[in-house]
């Protein structure tokens, strides 16, 4: 790298700093598996058309991994499309809030499902394209010190304008003060998409010709990527460091199914409270600033343990919760905050150990198709089982998948210990 590079990917690092911090406050504040779910049950919307906004968001997401990936891989200019993204998610949060405010229940379900579906869709493919992105434009150590960095600061941020807002329209009624929650995130995303067109990409970017653009989404159909994605399925399922892959990140689906089912349980609870909404937003913004600093000293030692004791604290969550249920010691928001701090924390180090732990076992060929293979395999999985999770909470009550998710989650914990061992060479693996 020039010295013209070098100056180049510090000024990056800077406007990105800002960027992830304006991107993690927004995606906090208006968090689809916390905020949905939530205004879907204050609204007195069905239990189990809130479980199944998590079974339409897998789905969107399983749709954007199969076909999206290779339109995200050739786009010339992908600061651009990041800023585009972060638009569609500011317009989709504003119009499920228009809906709640203004539509009938049966306006704001299907807006809700509208909602999810391209808020889960436009994130799925934010999180392709960004990858690629910051490897264009950042080397290793700055995309590690910025992706620990901005959960710190974000979740500062977040804490920060929670409290302030929950104290500016402290006597509100609730769903104002709701509303004014997500308008925040709302303002946020707008932001980061401003800031980001601040990057500056490298000339070999620029160099993309549209032509090879065009070549490649000419070449696009649906079904020739259903054939390579079955015929790249086959091609790795054969392998031995694929196979143990996929069992821990099959293993740890339900850690990250857990987050919107806890909020149910405390928007049937506490939906009438000024408090609710908003202690779960401060109790997910601590949960950032704390997730940084302690999966980064924890992930640089074993991923195994972080993975391990991600499982294990979503099981603790479920438990409190379970047990405060049937045995009620707090009868306040707070209980469901304390549940919902554990596992955002639990969440961060899994996702993000799953992720190193991928590429310390993945060969270098096989590391693009390994993670598109094994995220259609696993939202496939997620589809059958939050639709499960969801019907059980309508039938019964969701208390009952809450308790479900905890007890899988807690065989998950040993699971990953066994499985996910310290991984032998690469070679050693195909």
């Amino acid at each position: 790298m020039n010295d013209t590079q070098s100056l180049t990917e510090k000024r990056n690092l800077s406007v990105l700093f800002g960027q992830g911090t304006f991107s993690t406050t927004a995606w906090t504040m208006a968090n689809p598996s916390v905020v949905l779910t939530y205004l879907a049950i204050s609204l007195e919307l069905p239990v189990l058309l809130a479980g199944m906004l998590v079974t339409f968001g897998q789905a969107a997401c399983l749709m954007t991994a199969i076909f999206a990936t290779p339109i995200a891989a050739q786009r010339p200019q992908k600061k651009r499309d990041l800023a585009a993204t972060d638009i569609v998610l500011a317009v989709a949060f504003a119009v499920a809030l228009a809906a709640a405010a203004f539509g009938t229940p049966l306006v704001v379900g299907i807006c809700f499902v509208f909602v999810i579906l391209v808020v889960k869709a436009t994130s799925e493919y934010q999180a392709i394209i960004t990858a690629g992105f910051y490897g264009e434009v950042l080397n290793s150590r700055s995309r590690t010190l910025l992706m620990y960095s901005v959960m710190t600061l974000g979740g500062i941020v977040t804490g920060t304008l929670a409290w302030s807002a929950h104290r500016a329209f402290f006597d509100d009624p609730p769903f104002d003060r709701h509303v004014v929650l997500v308008t925040i995130g709302v303002a946020c995303f707008v932001v980061a998409s401003a800031v980001i067109l601040l990057v500056r990409e490298f000339e070999r970017v620029a160099r993309e010709t549209p032509a090879s653009v065009d070549k490649a989404v000419h070449k696009f159909s649906i079904a020739a990527q259903t054939s390579e994605a079955i015929d790249n399925l086959r091609l790795l399922i054969g392998m031995q460091w694929f196979r143990r892959y996929l069992r821990v990140r099959l293993a740890l689906l339900t850690v990250e199914l857990s987050i919107p089912f806890y909020a149910i349980l405390a928007a049937l609870a506490h939906h009438t409270s000024p408090k609710g909404l908003a202690a779960l937003i401060l109790s997910s913004a601590t949960a950032l600033i704390v997730s940084g600093p302690l999966w980064g000293l924890v992930g640089t030692k074993s991923t195994r343990t972080v993975m391990t004791a991600g499982a294990s604290l979503a099981a603790l969550a479920g438990a409190i919760l379970v047990a405060n249920f049937f045995y009620p010691v707090i009868d306040s928001p707070y209980i469901h905050a304390i549940a919902l701090f554990i596992v955002t924390v639990a969440v961060r180090g899994v996702s993000t150990a799953r992720y190193l732990y991928f590429m310390d076992v993945a060969p270098e060929e096989y590391a693009v198709i390994g993670i598109g293979v094994s995220k259609v395999v696993v939202r496939t999985v997620g589809i059958a089982l939050s639709f499960a999770m969801a019907s059980v909470a309508h039938l019964q009550h969701v208390i009952w998948a809450i308790l479900a998710l905890a007890l899988i989650n807690a065989i998950t914990a040993a699971l990953t210990y066994r499985t996910a061992g310290n991984p032998d060479t690469k070679t050693q693996l195909i």
